[in-house]
C-alpha cells in the first residue's frame, strides 16, 4: 500500500492489546507509517496540541475508541471542537472505533463533522486497508 497520503496515525484506546494489534496491522500495510498510541481522550488532546504544527493536512488519522475511562470518545470529540481552531481541526481525520455497533452509536459518531468512518472491533489489516483506501 505505497500509494497513500497517510503518514501518521494516532490510536486512542485504553486496551493495550488492541493498540498493539492495530499498530501491527497498520505497520504491516504501510511499513513507513508513524503510529503512536495513547490510552484516553485527554492524552489524545495533549498529543494533538503538542504536534498540531507538524501534522500534514490529509495525512493524519486518529482512530478513536468510544468507551474509555477518564475521557471517552464522545467527550474527546466535544473537547476537540472547543479547543482547536477550524484550520487545525481540518488536519485531523477521525475514525471512531467501537465494540458497540448499534445504529445509534454509528449515527452519533458519523454525525460529528470530523468523523469519517465508524469501525467495529475487532479490526484486521483488511479493515484498515479499506479505511485507508477510502480516506487517503
Amino acid at each position: 500500500m505505497n500509494n497513500t497520503n497517510l503518514k501518521s496515525v494516532l490510536l486512542v484506546d485504553d486496551d493495550p492489546t488492541t493498540n498493539i494489534l492495530n499498530k501491527h496491522f497498520l505497520k504491516k500495510l504501510i511499513p513507513s507509517l508513524e503510529v503512536n498510541t495513547v490510552v484516553n481522550g485527554y492524552r489524545a488532546l495533549d498529543y494533538i496540541e503538542a504536534h498540531i504544527n507538524e501534522i500534514e493536512s490529509g495525512a493524519f488519522l486518529l482512530i478513536l475508541d468510544i468507551e474509555m475511562p477518564i475521557m471517552d470518545g464522545w467527550q474527546f470529540l466535544q473537547a476537540f471542537d472547543i479547543l482547536f481552531r477550524q484550520e487545525e481541526k481540518e488536519k485531523v481525520i477521525i475514525a471512531v472505533l467501537t465494540a458497540n455497533g448499534s445504529e445509534e452509536v454509528v449515527y452519533k459518531a458519523l454525525s460529528h463533522a470530523r468523523v469519517k468512518e465508524c469501525l467495529h472491533k475487532p479490526l484486521s489489516d483488511i479493515n484498515f486497508r479499506k479505511v485507508i483506501e477510502n480516506l487517503f
